[in-house]
């Protein structure tokens, strides 16, 4: 036998020893990474059920949101016009009364 057979051969014998020596550390890790595996194939579903909650409702939140920047819009032009009024009564009273 060649020389590379013989230290192929060793190392394999060494490998199976190895393995048969720490089996039940082996197996434990094997089981532990299967239901690791598991669990994560169930967070991944989980995620994925979320987003497609969130997406049903982004078109609801746009539309609200839509909705409440022209009530803001067409608050502020009502104050705007409320403000005109207002200063136009204050400037009316203020030359009324410096002429009293």
């Amino acid at each position: 036998m060649k020389l590379k057979h013989l230290i192929l051969a060793g190392g394999v014998a060494a490998l199976s020893y190895w393995v048969t020596k720490n089996r039940k550390e082996i197996i434990s890790e094997a089981k532990e990474t299967a239901a690791l595996t598991k669990q994560t194939k169930k967070d991944y579903q989980a995620v994925q059920e979320n987003i497609e909650r969130l997406k049903a409702y982004q078109e609801p939140v746009t539309e609200l949101l839509k909705d409440f920047q022209y009530k803001l819009r067409t608050y502020k032009q009502s104050i705007a016009g409320n403000l005109s009024e207002i200063e136009k009564f204050q400037e009316r009273y203020s030359t009324d009364q410096d002429e009293k």
